[in-house]
């Protein structure tokens, strides 16, 4: 069964991207614009990996991965955070709210394919 990786980035030109270079390793994305989308197609989907923005509208992606991972149903799904802010206190609340793993964009295709792999095995 193809893996399946829930991608939840407000910008449409960047979600594309992402689900284009997950394509190139055979590994499906479902797209969610927003974190109240993301928490519902996380639910509905149940991907087996969430690749999670943190500086969107109406939630940011920190609240979504602390409401995933206080829900029993979505609590063991690995979340990777890819986002633009790279200070040391983004990444520590990015770890403390219990993502895996954090990325900063701009990302290399390489390195994201290398860590969605990780946790894909």
């Amino acid at each position: 069964m193809a893996k399946k990786v829930l991608v939840v980035e407000d910008h449409p030109a960047t979600a594309e991207m992402i689900a284009n270079i997950l394509q190139l390793d055979g590994i499906g994305s479902v797209i969610a614009p927003d974190g109240p989308a993301g928490l519902e197609k996380a639910r509905s989907e149940k991907p087996d990996l969430i690749l999670l923005d943190v500086m969107m509208p109406e939630m940011n992606g920190f609240e979504v991965c602390d409401k995933l991972k206080a829900d029993p149903a979505t609590s063991r799904i690995p979340i990777v955070i890819v986002s633009v802010r790279a200070s040391e206190d983004s990444v520590k609340k990015g770890k403390g709210c219990g993502a895996s793993e954090y990325i900063t964009k701009p990302f290399e295709p390489a390195k994201l394919r290398a860590v969605v792999k990780k946790y894909l095995k």
